[in-house]
């Protein structure tokens, strides 16, 4: 399983906890963009994820809580080491957000909250490279696991070995060592305060795997 620690919440700066997440071997690093229009909060707008990233050797997995992503995607073509770009199915025109996405030669993925069904997916699943499945309301970090999520996963692990797809099964939000039992066949595991809060960053990335 692969992991994607989130800065969202972390012990000391973002600059620091990306300098240890530097130093891991974690083979993302979540980048959460909030607009304050999609979700309540406004957070890592393009500028600074810019700033804050451009130097940065891991891959990044940006995920856009954002209503109307597509001026945001291309203020960050400026990056090179971005990973995957997901957007929310429920801001919908969902199939020409990730066109534009692979226009730019990157992985689009699509994030459902903890209300949307699997089945929204369907249609576009074949052109989908990552589908984030939420396990908390997206806007806020620290948040408790709404355990009914967890049977996405195997909904989604189906549905590819039904359609012989490929996309990969991400999720995010809650995950710490209590409840990382949930979470078998997921292909990337994402974490925030759980590994950014603590004293060895490393440890918790390997409790996780």
């Amino acid at each position: 399983m692969k992991t994607s620690i989130s800065i969202t919440k972390t012990k000391n700066s973002r600059e620091e906890a990306l300098k240890e997440l530097e130093n891991t071997n974690t083979e993302f690093i979540h980048i959460d963009m909030m607009d304050g229009i999609f979700v309540e909060n406004t957070q890592l707008l393009s500028d600074e994820v810019v700033s804050l990233t451009k130097d940065l050797n891991k891959k990044l997995d940006i995920h856009m809580m954002i209503q109307d992503p597509i001026p945001y995607i291309r203020e960050l073509q400026s990056l090179t080491n971005i990973n995957n770009i997901t957007i929310h199915e429920e801001i919908g025109n969902t199939e020409y957000y990730i066109d534009c996405i692979h226009e730019l030669g990157l992985k689009a993925g699509v994030a459902i909250n903890p209300d949307t069904s699997v089945e929204r997916l369907l249609q576009y699943l074949d052109n989908l490279d990552i589908v984030l499945i939420m396990g908390v309301f997206p806007g806020k970090g620290g948040q408790e696991l709404i355990l009914d999520t967890t049977r996405k996963i195997q909904e989604l692990v189906e549905l590819r070995n039904k359609y012989g797809l490929s996309f990969e099964i991400e999720f995010d939000g809650g995950v710490n060592a209590d409840t990382r039992k949930y979470l078998d066949g997921l292909d990337i595991v994402v974490s925030g305060s759980y590994v950014c809060i603590s004293d060895n960053i490393q440890e918790r990335i390997d409790i996780l795997r």
